[in-house]
């Protein structure tokens, strides 16, 4: 049986939404800029190595012999209301989507008790893992394996004091002054401490990325570990 979780309720189990087909699951666009310049062949071609959300279309229906007016409500309630959250289908249950529902839903009464519509979700570019366990290192020189097909932007909890220098495949960041602990945070771009302080003023060199495959993390200075919360995505 067909089915998704979506703002911690399940569509089939909490309300008997049965799924015509498994949804096609689309691609990210990538954001390539192109130039036409006169008098030369070809275009120019800027790409900026981001994308574009995408969208998801699940076909649903849905039976009520008792009030399917109401049961129609309950549904269209949970779905608005849940926000922007998780979403994981049945069929892929260890990776998820970051979805809203935006749009409309066109309830359709196709017989007394039955109701046929659409669902659609406006999803951020990556499917993400489920499971995003923390990586502890332990050592000045590690390897960590992301499994995703794309560079993934990690939440790295260094603890540890005073001047610090932080690499990953080579690429470095200066961490000065450290007390205790500092968050360098890849997908907001900031630093901080616990309390949620700014700390970015401590910080120089571009925020780190883990790309497909290996990655060795190094670091000198006094460091007791660091924490690497991964945020595996994939295409």
């Amino acid at each position: 049986m067909l089915s998704f979780n979506f703002g911690g309720r399940n569509s089939y189990d909490d309300f008997g939404i049965l799924i015509a087909k498994r949804p096609d699951l689309p691609s990210p666009k990538r954001r390539v800029n192109i130039i036409n310049i006169p008098g030369r062949n070809s275009n120019l071609r800027f790409d900026e190595k981001t994308y574009d959300d995408i969208t998801l279309t699940v076909e649903c229906s849905v039976k009520d012999t008792q009030n399917l007016a109401d049961k129609i409500d309950d549904i269209a309630v949970w779905l608005f209301e849940a926000g922007e959250g998780d979403l994981t289908f049945s069929f892929q249950p260890d990776k998820k989507y970051i979805a809203q529902v935006v749009n409309a839903i066109d309830f359709k009464q196709v017989y007394k008790y039955f109701s046929e519509f659409p669902i659609i979700f406006n999803c951020r570019p990556f499917k993400y893992a489920v499971e995003n366990n923390i990586v502890i290192i332990n050592t000045s020189c590690a390897k960590v394996t992301n499994p995703g097909t794309i560079e993934s932007e990690p939440v790295i909890s260094i603890y540890g004091s005073g001047d610090i220098v932080f690499k990953i495949n080579g690429q470095q960041i200066s961490l000065k002054g450290v007390s205790e602990k500092i968050i360098v945070d890849s997908v907001i771009q900031d630093c901080y401490d616990n309390a949620g302080n700014n700390l970015n003023g401590k910080m120089t060199g571009e925020f780190p990325k883990l790309k497909p495959g290996e990655n060795i993390m190094e670091w000198s200075g006094d460091v007791v570990k660091a924490e690497l919360l991964p945020n595996w995505r994939w295409l």
